[in-house]
C-alpha cells in the first residue's frame, strides 16, 4: 500500500538526450542516466546501480506499459539493450522518463509540471507521444520499491531553449544582439538564433551532424575496416565521450587519426551554419556551443574570432538547467 503522508510536489526538466539522459529540479539538483534501454523478460534479473534503473509498470494511465518491465542505463546496455540513438527518442519517452523520477524517498510524488525537449517541437505526433504517455498517473516499482507518480501537466521546449535561457540567467552573452545556441549532442547537432529579446528565430533552425556523424567518420579508420565485423558506433562513441579513443577492449586506437576527423566533422558543420545564418551574419553577436560534444568544437573558437565560445561550466547540462527558468 502507498503511505500518502510520504508524497511531495516537484517540478522537474527532463532532458532525453541521446546519448546521456538527464534531469533538474527547481532547485538545480541535476542527475543523469546513460542512454540506454532494455526490454526484460521474466527470467532477466538485474540489478540496479547508480547508473541503472529497473521499473516495474503496476497500472496507471498508460496502458500499453502495464505488467511491462524494463531496464534504463549503463545495466540496459550490458544486457545487450538498445542506445536511445538508434530509435526515435520522443516514443521511447515514456520509459526513459518514469525511469528518471526519483522518489527520493517517498512512495508518492505529484510533478506539477514535467518539462521535456525535442529538436521540433512542431511535429505533433512526437509530442502527442510525450505527453498521451507521461500524462496521469503510474504506478511503479522503481528498483523494487514501489512509487506513485502523477503527471499533472506537461510542456515540450525545442531544444537549445533551455540553454539560451541559462545563458541568458548567468549573464554570459556579451551583447545585446541576435546570439545563438550550437547544440552538439549524441545523433545530431542543432544550431538556433534567438533576437535580442530573447524570440526564437524559427527560420534560422539548423540540423547538423552530432557524434553520430563523427562516429561513422571514425569508422573508416583502417585499423577499424580490417576487423572482422562492421565497427559499432555506440563504441566508438563510448571512446570519444571517455576520451579514451580506444576501440572496446579490441586495443585498437584510431587517436592517430581522430583530429582529423574532427576537422571534417566541424568543417561541415561551420559550412552549413554560414549557408543558413547567412542573413544574420552581419547582426551576430555570440553563438554558444552546447552539449556533450562541445569540448572537441574548441578548434570553431578560434577558427571564428572567438565569435563562437564553449560554455565553461557544464556545457552537456546546460539545456536542461534552464528548461524550467
Amino acid at each position: 500500500m502507498f503511505n500518502l503522508k510520504l508524497q511531495r510536489k516537484i517540478q522537474l526538466a527532463i532532458d532525453i538526450g541521446n546519448r546521456l539522459l538527464k534531469s533538474c529540479t527547481a532547485n538545480g539538483a541535476v542527475k543523469s542516466l546513460p542512454s540506454w534501454h532494455k526490454d526484460l523478460e521474466e527470467w532477466d534479473t538485474p540489478l540496479a546501480d547508480q547508473n541503472s534503473v529497473i521499473i516495474n509498470y503496476l497500472q496507471g494511465s498508460n496502458p500499453s506499459l502495464v505488467k511491462h518491465t524494463w531496464a534504463v542505463g549503463l545495466v540496459a546496455q550490458d544486457f545487450g539493450g538498445s542506445p536511445t540513438f538508434e530509435a526515435e527518442k520522443a516514443f521511447l519517452a515514456p520509459k526513459l522518463v518514469l525511469a528518471m523520477i526519483d522518489g527520493g524517498g517517498v512512495s508518492q510524488i505529484t510533478l506539477e509540471r514535467l518539462v521535456c525537449a525535442l529538436p521540433n517541437e512542431l511535429q505533433q505526433d512526437k509530442v502527442e507521444a510525450i505527453v498521451k504517455g507521461l500524462t496521469g498517473v503510474h504506478h511503479i516499482k522503481r528498483n523494487n520499491e514501489e512509487l506513485k507518480i502523477e503527471i499533472q501537466k506537461i510542456e515540450v521546449q525545442p531544444e537549445t531553449l533551455g540553454a539560451f535561457k541559462w545563458m541568458l540567467s548567468q549573464k554570459l552573452f556579451q551583447y545585446a544582439r541576435i546570439n545563438g545556441i550550437l547544440d552538439l549532442g549524441g545523433k545530431t547537432g542543432i544550431g538556433q538564433l534567438y533576437t535580442k529579446n530573447g524570440s526564437l528565430i524559427r527560420e534560422s533552425r539548423i540540423i547538423v551532424g552530432g557524434t553520430y556523424q563523427l562516429a561513422q567518420l571514425v569508422a573508416q579508420h583502417p585499423k577499424l575496416i580490417r576487423q572482422d565485423t562492421t565497427p559499432q558506433l555506440s563504441l566508438i562513441m563510448d571512446a570519444i565521450a571517455n576520451q579514451s579513443l580506444a576501440y572496446g577492449n579490441t586495443g585498437i586506437s584510431f587517436a592517430d587519426e581522430f583530429p582529423n576527423y574532427v576537422a571534417q566533422w566541424l568543417e561541415e558543420i561551420r559550412n552549413k551554419l554560414k549557408i543558413s545564418w547567412a542573413k544574420w551574419l552581419s547582426e551576430l553577436g555570440e553563438v554558444v556551443i552546447v552539449g556533450g560534444s562541445a569540448a572537441l568544437a574548441k578548434p570553431l573558437v578560434e577558427q571564428t574570432a572567438g565569435r563562437f565560445k564553449v560554455a565553461k561550466d557544464h556545457p552537456q547540462f546546460c539545456n536542461v538547467m534552464g528548461m524550467l527558468l
